[in-house]
């Protein structure tokens, strides 16, 4: 008993940091990741919806960070790959 008492605040302060790091860290990571396979595995044809809302069709890339996207009325857009926020089915 008298181990814990040395110890102090630090078996608080760990357990508040494993309750930050399961609960906030670990699932943004883990977003963060399937987020660039995402964007690493977009192909032309794809349908895709951006993070504005926006939806339309791959038709080509741009350099290597933007994709040209057709949109309904055959409008061409010029977006970059990470505003892209999912596949459409």
């Amino acid at each position: 008993m008298e181990i814990l008492q040395n110890l102090g605040a630090l078996p608080i302060y760990f357990l508040m940091f494993l309750i930050l790091y399961f609960f906030m860290i670990r699932p943004q990571v883990k977003q963060t990741k399937s987020h660039n396979e995402l964007i690493t595995n977009l192909k032309k044809g794809d349908k895709i919806i951006m993070r504005d809302g926006l939806c339309g069709k791959i038709i080509d890339f741009i350099g290597e960070n933007k994709i040209l996207l057709e949109s309904s009325n055959s409008t061409k857009i010029i977006m970059l790959k990470t505003y892209v926020a999912r596949l459409d089915k």
